[in-house]
């Protein structure tokens, strides 16, 4: 069933014909199945919901068709926010666009200015339900504009009802993490309870029991923290990081602890949630001050920096300084102690080095081999241990410390750790050699119980089955046997359709992978026939016979006409835009 007249939603003042503020934009286009009315809301325009009364009862898969072109024939990055009428709060829809050279090329994905993208969305019970469509008012998605052009609803089988409803009942699949590192604060503005519990709506009934959610880079916070520094207010410089302060600041204005919130939303869905530190230090100009990047723990204590060979300062903290090492402990205690968090989440996936040639390690090497650790190869196995051994203290002090406050809850506090596979350099060697190389010695982590679930952060760009990786992922496999460690691996590219997951997954899985995550998930999320795929990728056992299971997901719909002109003639695009 197509809904393609978007001129019967609701409240008729809302929209009309000449984009007036306060209202949507009515336009006229024909594609095969008819003619219909689609609806813009601009930027500036503070169009407020909408809803479409849809009339029907039972079950059905839900698909949601957006033109995304723009007035020059570009196309935009369009962000739809849209519920049924029975749901607590909006997901949240955007393009689904690739970039070869990044996430490989798929020509079904290819979109021209003149079509529509239809997406899957979701299944739901439709009885009794209408869809309400609205549009970002706050943070960087209010400068974007929004776009619905129909609604297709394709009625269930009784077989398909059924699975649904007994898949909600599996949680053996629970077998994904989810990971937002930050950027989405920015994104969206947060100002209420309601927008952050947006921010896990994609998680409800889906395969994952993990987020990790950024809330600090280095010691800023994007909390209320007693014991980093709580990210300025008014941070004057042009990009999401004022975003983040000014809604961080904005919730905290009204009574909202981001963090506290944040782990009561991810409850509400039936996820866990771990906070999340970015060991991150001053960035290039302009974003170089300690205000914006690196905070006053780095401005501070300038000696506590990571050196080169020959005494030349890193952008980043060391972690061969017990003062450093102290203080994120202090950190991770304030998250565990005062809120409870379900663990905590480092991320060794950024940030290097965390330990290179400061004093520390060159007394360290010295006292042990009786040799200047500086004329030495940098690949010297001794060396790599002796700054590994720095980092590896740190996490024996983070153990420590849990274990403390977790004896005084009753409970047992997890820990994930994050570490780079092709990632921030070009390395050639195996998955551990480059661990060891970053200063991070994994297997020693495993052996002593020092993490609970470690992530894989495996970069691989273009197209790919992700057969590669398995020796690889086999290595940290092999090493965790015995011991309490999960290995999970991260899959990218970030954009691909659901096939290219599918066999990604199936090999990451055969290679010994406990489960799968997923970086930034709050950009993936918006890819709405791809995340309905995504969240049910935990169901590792089923994904051999999964084979075309989302291709229809998906699909292109061209335009015979839009706002009176037919498509696909000589001068359909303007010619003086």
């Amino acid at each position: 069933i197509y809904f393609l007249d978007l001129s019967e939603c609701e409240p008729a003042k809302a929209l009309s014909r000449n984009s007036r503020p306060g209202t949507w934009t009515m336009v006229n286009y024909e594609i095969e199945h008819g003619q219909g009315v689609m609806l813009f809301a601009g930027s500036l325009t503070d169009s407020p919901s909408v809803t479409l009364k849809l009339n029907v009862t039972g079950w059905y898969g839900i698909y949601l068709g957006i033109y995304y072109g723009g007035c020059a024939g570009v196309l935009t990055d369009c962000i739809l926010k849209v519920k049924l009428t029975g749901d607590a709060v909006h997901s949240r829809v955007g393009r689904e666009n690739c970039y070869p050279n990044k996430d490989g090329h798929y020509p079904e994905k290819e979109l021209k200015w003149s079509d529509i993208a239809e997406a899957f969305w979701k299944c739901a019970d439709l009885t009794g339900e209408a869809i309400r469509f609205a549009r970002p008012t706050q943070g960087k998605f209010a400068e974007s504009d929004t776009n619905i052009a129909y609604v297709k609803v394709v009625p269930l089988t009784e077989g398909e009802i059924e699975e649904i409803k007994r898949d909600s009942r599996q949680p053996h699949t629970r077998r994904l993490i989810a990971n937002y590192d930050g950027g989405n604060i920015g994104q969206w503005g947060l100002s209420s309870l309601d927008d952050i519990r947006e921010e896990f709506e994609c998680l409800r009934d889906s395969d994952f029991d993990i987020a990790l959610y950024g809330v600090a880079r280095g010691p800023i916070c994007f909390y209320p923290t007693g014991v980093g520094e709580f990210i300025q207010a008014n941070i004057f410089v042009p990009s999401h990081k004022q975003y983040i302060a000014q809604a961080v600041h904005r919730l905290w204005e009204t009574g909202i602890d981001l963090l506290r919130a944040a782990i009561e939303m991810a409850h509400e869905v039936n996820v866990k949630l771990f906070p999340q530190v970015r060991f991150q230090a001053t960035q290039l100009p302009p974003q170089h001050e300690p205000r914006y990047y690196g905070g006053q723990l780095l401005a501070q204590h300038p000696e506590w920096l990571a050196r080169y060979p020959d005494g030349e300062p890193t952008r980043h903290l060391s972690f061969a300084f017990p003062e450093v090492r102290r203080f994120y402990i202090r950190l991770f205690r304030e998250w565990v102690e005062d809120y409870q968090t379900d663990g905590i989440n480092v991320l060794f996936s950024r940030s290097a080095p965390f330990v290179y040639y400061e004093e520390p390690v060159l007394e360290a090497f010295q006292k042990e081999y009786g040799e200047d650790m500086r004329k030495v190869e940098q690949a010297d196995e001794r060396a790599l241990y002796c700054r590994a051994k720095f980092v590896t203290q740190f996490l024996r002090e983070v153990r420590q410390m849990l274990d403390e406050v977790g004896q005084k809850q009753g409970r047992c506090i997890p820990t994930c750790y994050l570490v780079p596979f092709h990632n921030t350099l070009d390395f050639s060697g195996t998955a551990v050699e480059e661990s060891m190389f970053h200063a991070l010695d994994v297997a020693t982590w495993m052996k002593e119980g020092l993490v609970d679930y470690l992530v894989m952060h495996i970069s691989c760009f273009e197209e790919h089955d992700g057969s590669e990786q398995i020796p690889h992922i086999r290595e940290f496999v092999h090493l965790a046997r015995g011991t309490k460690t999960k290995i999970y691996t991260d899959i990218y590219p970030r954009r691909m359709p659901p096939r290219v997951y599918r066999k990604i997954a199936m090999n990451y899985y055969q290679a010994g992978a406990e489960g799968l995550a997923f970086w930034d998930s709050f950009g993936r999320y918006l890819r709405a026939s791809e995340w309905a795929f995504v969240k049910k990728l935990g169901h590792k056992d089923d994904l051999p016979a999964w084979r075309g299971h989302g291709d229809d997901y998906y699909r292109v719909v061209p335009m015979l006409s839009l706002d009176g002109q037919q498509m696909g003639r000589e001068f359909s695009l303007p010619t003086d835009g």
